[in-house]
This record gives structure tokens, C-alpha cells and sequence, in this order.
């Protein structure tokens, strides 16, 4: 009996951590799910002048390199506009979205003397279309590329305060802590 409860007593702590860890990444995972991991291209066709609004040119065309757009120039106007698979993926949310952040691994969990608890913890992609990892499309679009050359390799920081029940409360949005660039 008294092994058996020397053995608890050595567990327990562990039991707490792999609770408590449970619990920071289902409040970090909530957040993340609250993030939308989309280009913001709303509306189709999309039509400029030639030779103005180059921004919108090159981000026109790194959707047609990855097969998102087709594109048709007239005398005074150029124009993108959905290919079936772009138009698929584009239904799906209304935009061209790439997934969702998910927490993989969680690093650290420390508590300071002023009762702040730091979760580091790194991260994959759920749903990433295969579009999203086109070259031109990454290029075009640092956010992303970022994103995808970060998978599983990048950290990223919660920081946690306790309400006034003693349960952990996330106090702004998870950061990224290293940058690739």
C-alpha cells in the first residue's frame, strides 16, 4: 500500500501538467479558430486599367499560376476571373481561404511572479489547399508564405492571467515569437 501511494504521489504532478497543458491548448486552439486564414479577394471578375494598380496585377497572377484565374486583356481593361477550380475553391468560403492554424506542440508552460502564464507552442496548417503552396502565390502573399515555411518550426507565444475562479484566461492572440525572414 505504501508503494502504491508512493507512486501516486510521483505521478500526480505529471497528471496536473498533462491537464493543464489539455486545457491551454483547447483556449489556444478556440483562438486560432477565430482567426481567418484567407486572401481577402471577394469579389469576382476582378478588372483594372493596364498599367495601373500593379499590386493587384501580381496578386491577379499568382492565382492564375496556380490555376485559380484565368485572365483576358481588351483594349482598356484586364480582367481575372474564376476557373472551375478556382470557383470551387472560392465556394467553399467565399474566398480563397488556406486552412486553419492548429496547435502541434505544446513547448513551454512558465508562470511569472506577477501570475502571467507564457504557452509556448508550434504549429501545422489544417486544410492547406494545394494552391496555397504554389511559388508565386507565396510570393505574392507574404502572410502565407510565411505561414507555410513556418509549419511545425515556428514558435508561437500565449500568455494567460487566472479569472477570478482560478481558470486560465487567454489575454490577447497568440504571437509569433521567430520570424524566418
Amino acid at each position: 500500500m505504501r508503494r502504491l501511494t508512493g507512486i501516486w504521489l510521483l505521478l500526480l504532478p505529471l497528471c496536473s501538467q498533462a491537464t493543464s497543458e489539455t486545457l491551454y491548448r483547447s483556449l489556444i486552439q478556440q483562438s486560432l479558430n477565430q482567426q481567418s486564414l484567407c486572401l481577402g479577394e471577394k469579389q469576382w471578375p476582378v478588372s483594372i486599367t493596364p498599367g495601373h494598380d500593379r499590386w493587384i496585377n501580381a496578386k491577379m497572377e499568382a492565382l492564375v499560376d496556380a490555376g485559380l484565374l484565368t485572365s483576358e486583356v481588351t483594349a482598356d481593361r484586364k480582367t481575372w476571373r474564376l476557373t472551375p477550380y478556382g470557383q470551387a475553391s472560392f465556394n467553399k468560403h467565399h474566398d480563397f481561404c488556406y486552412g486553419t492554424l492548429r496547435v502541434k506542440n505544446i513547448a513551454t508552460i512558465s508562470t511569472d511572479t506577477s501570475g502571467v502564464t507564457t504557452v509556448t507552442f508550434t504549429y501545422n496548417v489544417h486544410n492547406l489547399p494545394a494552391w496555397a503552396e504554389n511559388h508565386s502565390v507565396r510570393v505574392a502573399n507574404t502572410d502565407l508564405d510565411n505561414l507555410v515555411m513556418g509549419i511545425n518550426k515556428v514558435r508561437y507565444q500565449a500568455l494567460f492571467s487566472m479569472d477570478r475562479h482560478h481558470h486560465p484566461r487567454l489575454i490577447s492572440e497568440p504571437e509569433q515569437l521567430d520570424l524566418l525572414y
